[in-house]
C-alpha cells in the first residue's frame, strides 16, 4: 500500500482528480448491473441518476462492519495518544508536567486505554454509516452470476461508465478495487483514518471475488443522488433473458435519453460453453 495520493494510473494528464490508496490500474470502463423492473434502476438510463447508498444498505452484513482492533493497542501507544491530545490543549505547559498528566490519565483509563477502547461504540459505527456513500461497479460485463443476482436472471441491463469521466467530471473522493481475503484486515486504533476507511470499506470476503468489484466513494456526503453527464455513459448491454418486447423498450429508452454515440449491445448465450457473448445491436 502506498501513501495516499491523487492520480489516475492510466493517463498522466488526469492527475489531481481523485484520491487513490492502491496503485492498481483503473479500467477504462466499469459496469453497473441493473434490474429493468425496478423503476429507480431505469433512471440510470432515463435520468442518468445514480444513488450512493450507506454501507448498511449493502447485502453483505460484513460490509463496513470490520472492527477496529482497539484491543491490540499497547499501553505505550495509548500513552503517546494521550500525550498528543493533552499537548494539543496545553501546548504551552511544561512538558514534564504534561507527560506526568498523560501518564495519570492513561493509568486511570480516562482517555485512551486498551481496556476502554476495546470495542467501537455504536455511535462511532453510525457516524461512518451516515457520512459515507459508496457506489459499487464491476470490471466485468459478462459475469453469469452477476447477471443472475443483480439483473433479475439476465432480464435486466448493464451500464458501462467511463472512468475518465467519473474521475474528471465529479467530486467523488476515492476509486479503488475491492480486496478479497479470507480473514479480516487488521485495523489498529493507531491507523491513520484514511487507512481505517480503506480497510473497512474496500475489503470483503474472498467468497465475493467473482464480482471483481470497484468502488466509488463520497465521504462527508450531503446528497446521495448524483446526476451523471450523458457523456459518462459509454454503453448499454441488454441481458440474454430479455424478450423482444423488453429489448425494444430498453433500446428505445436508451436512444431517447442518451447520446447517439452510446453503444447498445445484447448479451447472448454461447453455443459452445457456459459463457455470454456481447454483440452490438445495429
Amino acid at each position: 500500500m502506498q501513501n495516499v495520493s491523487k492520480y489516475f494510473k492510466t493517463n498522466d494528464t488526469l492527475k489531481d482528480m481523485i484520491s487513490r490508496i492502491t496503485d492498481e490500474k483503473i479500467p477504462s470502463i466499469l459496469f453497473k448491473y441493473r434490474d429493468w423492473t425496478n423503476k429507480f434502476h431505469q433512471k440510470l438510463i432515463t435520468n442518468q441518476e445514480i444513488y450512493l447508498p450507506r454501507p448498511s444498505e449493502f447485502n453483505d452484513p460484513f460490509d463496513g462492519n470490520i472492527p477496529v482492533r482497539w484491543d491490540l493497542m499497547t499501553y505505550e501507544e495509548c500513552f503517546e495518544k494521550n500525550l498528543e491530545l493533552i499537548n494539543t490543549v496545553h501546548k504551552d505547559k511544561d512538558q514534564k508536567m504534561v507527560r506526568e498528566y498523560a501518564k495519570k490519565v492513561t493509568d486511570e483509563k480516562t482517555l485512551w486505554h486498551p481496556e476502554k477502547l476495546r470495542k467501537e461504540r455504536p455511535e462511532q459505527l453510525e457516524k461512518w454509516n451516515s457520512i459515507i456513500g459508496l457506489f459499487s461497479l464491476s470490471k466485468l460485463n459478462d459475469n453469469i452470476l452477476m447477471w443472475s443476482h443483480y439483473s433479475l436472471n439476465h432480464t435486466g441491463f448493464v451500464v458501462g461508465l467511463r472512468t475518465e469521466s467519473l474521475i474528471n467530471d465529479y467530486d467523488f473522493d476515492y476509486l479503488e478495487p475491492i480486496k478479497y481475503q479470507e480473514e479480516y484486515p487488521i485495523i489498529n486504533g493507531t491507523d491513520d483514518t484514511t487507512i481505517q476507511f480503506y480497510k473497512k470499506f474496500f475489503h470483503k470476503s474472498e467468497l465475493w471475488e467473482y464480482e471483481k468489484e470497484w468502488r466509488l466513494s463520497k465521504n462527508h456526503i450531503e446528497k446521495r443522488l448524483v446526476k451523471l453527464k450523458k457523456e459518462t455513459i459509454d454503453q448499454i448491454i441488454i441481458g440474454c433473458g430479455a424478450d423482444e418486447k423488453r429489448t425494444k423498450e430498453i433500446v428505445g429508452k436508451a436512444k431517447k435519453h442518451l447520446l447517439p454515440s452510446t453503444k447498445i449491445y445484447k448479451a447472448d448465450k454461447s453455443e459452445e460453453s457456459f459463457e455470454l457473448t456481447i454483440n452490438e445491436i445495429e
